[in-house]
């Protein structure tokens, strides 16, 4: 995505959010968040989900990551937020549409570290470095490449417009993002809908979305130098969760993901598997 088409999505985004007039700053005993859910405006949040889970490693000899801890905080004040890894300040909000400026990590890098930060609290990683590099090394003796370390994947922040609404009970979310931090300077776009199932006692809900990486974000993480090269990919999405209020502060937490990995990633010879599947199954204490 070049400089001038990356303006255009930004321009877009602003016109959609400025649809209806903004409404006055909420009063501090307001209530807003992501979701349905009420959150007070001003005061941190914080919960911790323990159960059972796993997410799938699509590398080749990755091991699979436990998901057995998993803490959540986030933070709303009027403008300003933090939600876990992510920070963001609020430019235009109405009844249904909101524009944001947004700061997320790069998600790829779960797979190939431990002790990446959106791994930190799971348990089982393994503190002696990442597993991958071997692997690298034996894939480019293999092929006939020279026998030279890969370089790291570093720790990297997109930032750019997001915005997001609410219709019809359905929500939906749209992120134009440019890797920041210097690794790469590549773009991503996310863009997901969260629908609503059946609600009682319980809640269902599905959100099914896709996520776009340009080549620069591909190779970074995939590419092998002399050997392959990435290519921009197209990653599709679903999720099912389900939500059931238990005994005070607690509730019953289960969630199901399945995530096709494009033909770019797919093709690395540093992936073996297509998919990338996530399920957990627990309870969740609120503080």
């Amino acid at each position: 995505m070049n400089a001038t088409m990356y303006v255009k999505w930004l321009l877009w985004a602003a016109c959609l959010a400025g649809i209806a007039p903004l409404r006055a700053a909420a009063a501090a005993d307001d209530c807003r968040g992501p979701s349905d859910d009420c959150v007070a405006v001003g005061h941190w949040n914080f919960s911790v989900a323990l159960g059972a889970g796993v997410r799938t490693n699509p590398l080749v000899n990755g091991e699979d990551i436990p998901l057995v801890v998993i803490p959540q905080f986030s933070y709303y004040g009027k403008r300003f937020f933090i939600d876990d890894l992510d920070v963001g300040f609020t430019l235009a909000e109405n009844a249904s549409n909101t524009l944001s400026l947004v700061a997320s990590p790069g998600y790829d890098r779960v797979y190939f570290y431990r002790t990446d930060l959106q791994n930190f609290f799971i348990v089982g990683f393994s503190p002696s470095g990442p597993a991958i590099y071997t692997t690298n090394m034996q894939l480019a003796t293999s092929l006939g490449a020279p026998q030279v370390a890969p370089p790291p994947r570093r720790v990297t922040y997109l930032a750019g417009p997001e915005w997001t609404f609410k219709a019809g009970g359905i929500s939906g979310q749209l992120d134009v993002l440019h890797e920041v931090t210097g690794q790469n300077g590549g773009d991503e776009v996310r863009a997901a809908l969260g629908i609503p199932l059946m609600e009682s006692k319980g809640k269902l809900t599905a959100n099914v979305g896709v996520t776009w990486k340009s080549a620069a974000i591909v190779d970074y993480y995939y590419g092998i130098s002399t050997i392959y090269q990435g290519r921009a990919a197209l990653d599709p999405f679903v999720k099912l969760g389900y939500t059931l209020p238990l005994a005070g502060k607690w509730h019953f937490n289960a969630f199901a993901e399945y995530e096709t990995l494009g033909s770019a990633i797919a093709d690395s010879p540093l992936v073996a598997e297509h998919h990338v599947e996530t399920v957990f199954v627990g309870a969740v204490y609120t503080f």
